[in-house]
């Protein structure tokens, strides 16, 4: 690599707070779904009001691979405009959305922001920083989704309270987006950019021979199935809390903020920690998925009778969940062969798959939960929307499972024992 150029840690900075911004908003309706359903009428109906947070997944995938590919034909820096570009458009919108469908409609255009900030993080990691830095990154990378998913649950709901409109609430982060670019072009040019020693052309077939490789298939797998499970627990998480627990939904937003994302970033950083210590990634991998299926399993059993033990049940899922994240990014960066433009591609790949993985798991499960609730022993509509949300969950906390079983054939990455 060449020197680390003198504006790198303004570039850092704005980077990690686009793309903050952006997890903040991938998550957002989940705290307000209750506002939601009121606003635009859509009581007791779970699956459309849950498209809400999945529409984004399928914008987000048409990005995603294409950003992987458009990377290295129009560099870094054109990738991360695009990105700012229609995730400051997107997120603007929601000042105005009249109507659900155009409400689904800014969020659409949010997603493809979204999904090209997916390879170009990839790329930015591997191309701007080496050594101990690269794992600060990707274990912040890895810290992302919680770090938003916190600021979601935390702020929405009382930003709606607070500023009169959930769409304000929504909106205004908008405008610091708008701010983020606005300093970017101005102060960062095409000579800014850090560049890589090794001088790298465009590959045809990259996502095809990218999934020819076993330990690409294979974290591809664990990562579709994290994302089962996490998409559908992040939507109504919340609800859960409030409705099994007999919670007010503000405390309950804020009991799930504290229990599962802010718990998360615990687990990101001892994932990261650990890896860096011990240089092993494997078995970080695999313990994260046992103690997600061990936390779902808590969660559901004990939120009927005590909120405590549930929050610790989802505390432990938060854990699992966020001491993994950093040891897939570093992973898949460490086999073989790998280019910034490869390492790009394979997070595209990655998380192109995880949002289609994404998109149906809560739809499904919110048809799950009608039909559950539809054959409760409760009397009580509330009590039997918390019967169908818990054991809808449970069935989904299986996944986990498989992702435990899928982390034994993977092949540990260490620099001393690279994938031949």
């Amino acid at each position: 690599m060449e020197q680390r150029p003198r504006k790198l840690p303004l570039m850092t900075v704005l980077v990690i707070l686009t793309i903050g911004i952006g997890y903040v908003q991938q998550m957002a309706p989940s705290p307000i779904l209750s506002v939601l359903s009121e606003y635009y009428g859509l009581a007791g109906q779970d699956a459309l009001l849950n498209l809400s947070v999945s529409i984004t997944f399928p914008m987000s995938i048409v990005a995603c691979l294409a950003g992987g590919i458009l990377e290295s034909r129009l560099g870094i820096r054109k990738l991360y405009l695009g990105t700012q570009f229609f995730l400051t458009i997107g997120v603007l919108l929601n000042f105005w959305s009249p109507t659900y469908p155009l409400f689904l409609v800014a969020r659409g255009i949010y997603s493809i922001g979204f999904g090209l900030a997916i390879p170009f993080i990839g790329s930015a990691i591997m191309n701007w920083y080496t050594g101990r830095a690269r794992d600060t990154m990707n274990t912040l990378n890895g810290m992302f989704p919680f770090i938003g998913t916190v600021i979601s649950f935390a702020l929405m709901l009382p930003l709606s309270s607070l500023l009169g409109s959930w769409k304000i609430a929504m909106g205004v982060w908008g405008v610091v987006l708008l701010i983020l670019m606005v300093v970017w072009v101005t102060c960062i040019r095409a000579a800014d950019i850090p560049r890589s020693a090794a001088v790298e052309l465009p590959e045809k077939g990259i996502y095809r021979n990218l999934w020819k490789r076993k330990n690409i298939k294979l974290l591809c797998l664990v990562f579709v199935m994290d994302f089962f499970c996490y998409s559908f627990m992040v939507v109504v998480l919340p609800t859960l809390i409030a409705e099994g627990g007999g919670m007010d939904p503000a405390v309950a937003n804020l009991c799930a903020a504290l229990a599962f994302p802010l718990v998360g970033l615990v687990g990101s950083v001892m994932g990261g920690v650990i890896m860096s210590k011990t240089g092993r990634r494997k078995p970080i991998l695999i313990i994260g998925q046992i103690l997600k299926f061990a936390g779902v399993c808590t969660l559901v059993s004990t939120v009927s009778f005590s909120v405590p033990l549930a929050m610790a049940g989802t505390a432990i899922y938060g854990i699992g969940n966020g001491m993994w994240m950093p040891v897939l990014f570093t992973m898949s960066m460490e086999l073989e062969g790998m280019t910034p433009s490869r390492s790009g591609a394979a997070f595209a790949l990655f998380n192109a798959c995880a949002f289609l993985s994404g998109f149906v798991s809560p739809t499904i499960g919110g048809a799950l939960t009608t039909f559950l609730t539809g054959i409760a022993p409760v009397a009580d509509a509330v009590a039997a929307h918390a019967f169908g949300l818990k054991w809808s969950l449970f069935i989904f906390g299986f996944v986990n499972l498989v992702s435990f079983v899928i982390g034994f054939f993977l092949d540990e990455t260490h620099p001393s024992r690279a994938e031949s």
